[in-house]
């Protein structure tokens, strides 16, 4: 990490993605979150004054692919075999449709880690996916949330690799190894998750950074990827009215401001219009 990062700004951090191995160059852009509290400037400097402590304690150096895949194990076998947390779904044929998906979507990355991955279904009611280490879960909700669009199965399955590959899986445990430092490996998890509740609006460019991650594979395997973007403005019809206060303990963007990021993205990289939210669902504004 370099330290004279530090003082860039949501807007000023667009920036491309280059190289040998690169099909083509990626503009990332995060100025549609400057509308958000996290974009605001003072929240920004503490997001990157906790990235450099973060890796200060612990070199990012430290936490390999190998290492987050052993992560990914033991926080699998805890929550499945041990606590018996997740109820996975026992379903072959849609267990190999989701193996397929990942698949696919792996061997379509540019320059992959060696992170090993794996997709599970949860027995879930919740609309949700998230990963850890490689480990990656969709509960059933999402998994019906998807039906008859592969294209939006295959945009969030891209996305939770996204957090994997770009390095946000990496930064997570080195607060657990911080945490652990400083309070302990008994209290070290219990601030950790303070932690976590207390900054969660300052991963809200971690969520859209993914956001494009999985958009990239997804076009780059051909399907529709607009259909995320209706499924984000779908999802702003059942979110209530952007408040301050709320967007502060939110670790995803408001859906209609994912939508319309995930809009700009499309056009700007692939010269796609997936039209636009209309003024009744704009940007939301920052409010008191």
């Amino acid at each position: 990490m370099m330290i004279g990062t530090l003082l860039i700004g949501c807007n000023d951090v667009d920036r491309i993605i280059n190289g040998e191995k690169k099909k083509k160059d990626i503009t990332y852009s995060f100025t549609c979150l400057d509308s958000a509290l996290g974009g605001q400037p003072i929240n920004r400097r503490l997001q990157q004054a906790g990235d450099l402590i973060r890796d200060l304690a612990v070199s990012e150096d430290q936490i390999t692919d190998s290492i987050q895949t052993a992560y990914g194990d033991e926080f699998h076998r805890q929550m499945v075999e041990q606590e018996k947390t997740f109820k996975l779904i026992n379903d072959p044929a849609l267990s190999r449709k989701l193996d397929n998906v990942l698949k696919e979507l792996l061997d379509a990355r540019e320059d992959p880690s060696a992170i090993r991955y794996r997709i599970f279904a949860l027995e879930d009611t919740t609309v949700n996916a998230f990963t850890f280490g490689g480990r990656i879960y969709m509960t059933r909700a999402m998994i019906q949330k998807t039906a008859g669009s592969d294209a939006l199965l295959y945009a969030i399955v891209g996305h939770e690799i996204g957090h994997s590959e770009v390095g946000h899986i990496k930064a997570t445990i080195q607060d657990l190894e911080l945490s652990n430092k400083i309070f302990g490996t008994e209290a070290g998890a219990t601030m950790f998750e303070l932690g976590k509740i207390l900054t969660a609006s300052f991963n809200q460019k971690n969520e859209l950074e993914a956001d494009y991650y999985g958009i990239n594979l997804t076009n780059e395997l051909g399907y529709d990827v607009c259909n995320a973007v209706a499924f984000w403005r779908e999802m702003a019809s059942r979110e209530n009215t952007y408040s301050q206060v709320e967007d502060f303990f939110r670790t995803h963007p408001f859906s209609n401001l994912r939508s319309e990021c995930l809009t700009s993205h499309i056009r700007t990289n692939f010269g796609k219009e997936c039209g636009s939210v209309g003024p009744k669902n704009a940007l939301p504004q920052v409010v008191d």
